[in-house]
């Protein structure tokens, strides 16, 4: 047997042994030295019974203290390997992510999504669920999420696609996961936070034996603070840990939140929705601010304290933003979510007048004779409720400025630039992770767009699009993850 060894740095010593990633073709095996110096010895089991043992002392060159050990497996027929295990030899113990099904190679995967954001159509498209006009005039649902949900469609490779049952699974549905499905993945959102509610999850992971993923999640505050998860979250990430190489967080805010509660294995990574487009030598542009006429402003009057400290502060800088951009080019404003802006663009008389009352009760219009802000509503509004049209809006603009991270980041996949308010832990990281030029709420608020648009910085993120699509991959193929990009 041929099993290649790669030496790691020792700060990647995670556990003494653990399983990064199992295909029907290979296992690959983080193991580290013991403390007196030797290498444990590992047997691999295949389906419950003993295959080999590999003795990674006669493998690893050096004095590396960690090392990745490839272990190539038989070509068996693909009904016959249900399971793969790896264990410490001397001791029995079963290394993370043991006894989990192996990826297929050959065939076509089904997957299996926790939280999914809107239906899917087309294979990789999502739009928002089929539903009654008032039923859409009177729901909010964040049209972010819905992004990202069809960014990592777009990045995974997979032949069928269903959401896995986590409120009332039955055990007919749990059998069919276990046997009919490859692997399960986490939509990326904001689902690292102290209110979490994972319903079943942990019930139904703990006997669905399967891989599972977790691409650009992230936490959730208005501040730079700690969160204490409880004990049902820690439980559910810690699953994911096990199951897979290490976890894919938006940035570091959301790394250290993970690893404040006992998750290790985690990974920056962005967000899927800058990557949509899946072309590594994406141009963006830089034009010079003489060639700017179309100004894409995304809207968030969402104003509650776990998105801002100071919500009055923060509308009054948003609507003093949106005016000044609105007075220095051809301004569109974005909704992405909000019922009252539905009311403008789904053009209902009645629920826009109670728009109007809400935005005079909250001072986000003087009154209903507010002649700017009725004709930005009534006449430069834009909003949608499938992801290809904001794609095609996107790519009509000249840039993107706002408070929307996927307002901004979608339209940068396509080759505009983007410049994003800074209101939040979660702009703040990702603007960090993706080197998108990030400003301050009053920034835009006094000067608009011109003078938060930096040629340099823009530049920058150009320049850096590669390398952060580079590392978005990378995380994919360390974590056995079935990808196209």
């Amino acid at each position: 047997m041929n099993a290649p060894a790669h030496p790691l740095p020792a700060s990647q010593a995670l556990q003494t042994m653990k399983i990064l990633r199992a295909t029907t073709q290979e296992v690959v095996v983080l193991v580290a030295r013991e403390p007196g110096g030797s290498w444990p010895s590992l047997r691999l089991i295949l389906d419950g019974q003993d295959y080999a043992t590999i003795h990674p002392g006669a493998l690893v060159t050096g004095d590396a203290t960690v090392a990745e050990i490839a272990i190539p497996l038989p070509a068996l027929p693909e009904t016959r390997l249900r399971s793969i295990a790896v264990a410490d030899a001397r001791t029995g113990a079963l290394a993370p992510g043991s006894e989990l099904r192996p990826v297929s190679k050959t065939k076509a995967l089904r997957a299996l999504v926790i939280y999914p954001a809107g239906e899917v159509y087309d294979h990789d498209k999502v739009r928002w669920y089929r539903a009654p006009m008032e039923k859409l005039l009177s729901d909010y649902f964040n049209i972010g999420d819905m992004i990202v949900y069809d960014s990592t469609l777009k990045l995974l490779d997979y032949a069928h696609l269903e959401p896995m049952k986590i409120m009332s699974p039955t055990d007919a549905d749990i059998a069919r996961y276990a046997s009919e499905f490859d692997f399960v993945f986490v939509r990326g959102s904001n689902f690292i936070h102290e209110s979490m509610e994972w319903f079943r999850a942990v019930e139904v992971l703990e006997k669905v034996k399967l891989p599972v993923y977790a691409i650009g999640v992230g936490a959730q505050a208005s501040q730079n603070r700690k969160i204490e998860l409880p004990d049902a979250s820690k439980r559910f990430w810690s699953i994911v840990a096990e199951r897979s190489a290490a976890i894919g967080v938006r940035g570091a805010f959301s790394a250290e939140t993970l690893r404040q509660n006992g998750i290790r294995n985690v990974e920056v990574v962005g967000c899927p929705s800058i990557f949509r487009t899946r072309n590594r030598d994406l141009q963006i542009r830089v034009p010079d601010q003489r060639e700017i006429r179309k100004v894409a402003f995304s809207l968030r009057r969402e104003a509650d304290k776990s998105y801002t400290a100071d919500p009055e502060a923060y509308l009054r800088n948003q609507k003093a933003a949106l005016l000044k951009v609105d007075a220095q080019s051809e301004m569109v404003m974005s909704s992405h979510g909000e019922q009252e802006e539905k009311a403008f663009f789904l053009r209902d008389p009645t629920a826009k007048e109670k728009a109007v009352a809400e935005f005079t009760r909250t001072g986000w219009w003087s009154g209903a004779d507010d002649a700017a802000m009725r004709r930005i509503y009534e006449k430069q509004l834009f909003s949608f409720f499938d992801v290809e049209h904001y794609d095609a809006f996107a790519r009509s603009q000249d840039l993107a400025v706002g408070y929307r991270v996927h307002g901004v980041l979608p339209a940068v996949a396509h080759g505009v630039p983007g410049v994003l308010v800074a209101y939040d832990t979660r702009s703040q990281e990702l603007a960090e992770t993706l080197k998108i030029p990030v400003v301050p709420e009053a920034a835009l608020a006094e000067g608009g767009w011109r003078a938060v648009y930096q040629e340099a910085a823009l530049n920058s993120l150009a320049k850096s699009y590669a390398g952060s699509y580079d590392r978005m991959r990378g995380f994919l193929d360390r974590n056995g993850i079935p990808h196209r990009m």
